[in-house]
């Protein structure tokens, strides 16, 4: 991953993001809605200039690995793109999300989040879609697969190209 050179400052801020409907309901699984929810979440962080570099969903929750977010807290970011995505999924799908939801909620009220260091863009894509992998049956959704650098097999044994074991 690349570090942001700006005016005065050189550096990174990324964070892995992790978003839950109210009471966990298994949302999720219906097309549209993941659909909808990546443009929403895609939408929102390019009003606020950062990326989302990816997004993967299990039936009742979302982790999305946001990148170039320096001017942003992970608070801000999560109530900038779960408020946005609440609102517009609530007003477009009535009838898909109607069931799920309990009185003016989508999202629940807490989130988990992560600072991602120097760590390539591939590594985290990695990390997010194996996730997957624990929340779906294969009959419910196919998982992309990704590639990893060849010298890299898993977050565990990631090391910098210039650290030395």
């Amino acid at each position: 991953m690349e570090l942001n050179h700006n005016r005065h400052s050189v550096g990174g801020s990324n964070f892995h993001l992790e978003f839950t409907p109210k009471y966990r309901v298994k949302v999720f699984r219906i097309e549209i809605v993941r659909k909808l929810t990546e443009a929403l979440m895609r939408r929102k962080a390019h009003q606020l200039g950062v990326r989302i570099e990816a997004i993967e969903f299990g039936p009742d929750h979302v982790h999305i690995f946001v990148t170039e977010c320096r001017k942003y807290s992970a608070s801000y970011l999560a109530n900038q793109l779960k408020g946005y995505s609440s609102w517009y999924i609530r007003k477009a799908l009535p009838e898909y999300v109607q069931a799920y939801l309990w009185g003016d909620s989508f999202w629940s009220d807490g989130y988990f989040y992560e600072s991602i260091g120097r760590v390539t863009a591939d590594t985290v894509k990695y990390y997010i879609e194996r996730q997957q992998g624990k929340h779906w049956t294969p009959a419910e959704i196919t998982i992309p697969q990704s590639t990893l650098p060849p010298t890299q097999t898993t977050l565990d044994n990631f090391t910098h190209p210039n650290q030395t074991h």
